[in-house]
């Protein structure tokens, strides 16, 4: 069977072409062979074989944890304080992970801290990736049960019970805006079932 070829014309930077050919001379690669190399693992990945991200990779990752704190079929979300870079955005409630800390214990201490309230956590569900300005937000959610508490609110003004499929009614942070798409489309297909 006859191996056939083509030809590619493509036109890239100069100087990323010359740091390329030094590369791939170092690994005993021509630039012929890394392109097909790169195209046959399009072919086989069915997409580019990388990920592509327009997020900052200069910028601080914060590792986030929230709950879905449910009671009598509402979610809670609660609105950030005047001195805070949300200020006046919604959000599910949690708080930030300290070095390798356990997730749900994130949440047990944030739930405490800022809001007074003892919670069931539950199952993961999901999370959003957010690039806010200087830092980017990695924000998991976990299903959680209100058990007991006087709400406090120390990093918060107000708080609110609302019906899942109103959440985007509400002005949330950006990271919770894509978890609420992700309940809401969940929370309808179940209903239909």
């Amino acid at each position: 069977m006859e191996n056939k070829t083509s030809a590619i014309n493509i036109q890239i930077d100069s100087n990323l072409k010359k740091e390329a050919t030094s590369v791939l001379t170092e690994l005993g690669l021509s630039m012929s062979s890394a392109i097909n190399l790169f195209l046959k693992q399009v072919v086989k990945k069915n997409g580019i074989p990388f990920e592509i991200t327009n997020m900052s990779p200069k910028k601080k990752i914060l590792d986030v944890v929230c709950g879905l704190i449910m009671k009598d079929g509402k979610c809670l979300i609660a609105r950030r304080k005047k001195d805070d870079h949300l200020f006046g955005r919604w959000e599910f409630p949690g708080g930030r992970r300290i070095g390798l800390e356990d997730e749900r214990k994130t949440l047990d201490r944030a739930f405490n801290d800022e809001l007074g309230i003892k919670t069931e956590i539950k199952d993961y569900i999901t999370h959003s990736i957010c690039e806010y300005p200087g830092h980017i937000v990695d924000l998991k959610l976990y299903e959680c049960n209100y058990i007991s508490g006087e709400f406090k609110l120390n990093i918060h003004s107000e708080y609110k019970w609302v019906d899942i499929e109103e959440l985007l009614d509400y002005d949330l942070a950006d990271a919770d805006v894509i978890l609420s798409k992700f309940l809401i489309k969940k929370y309808i297909e179940e209903t239909r079932k």
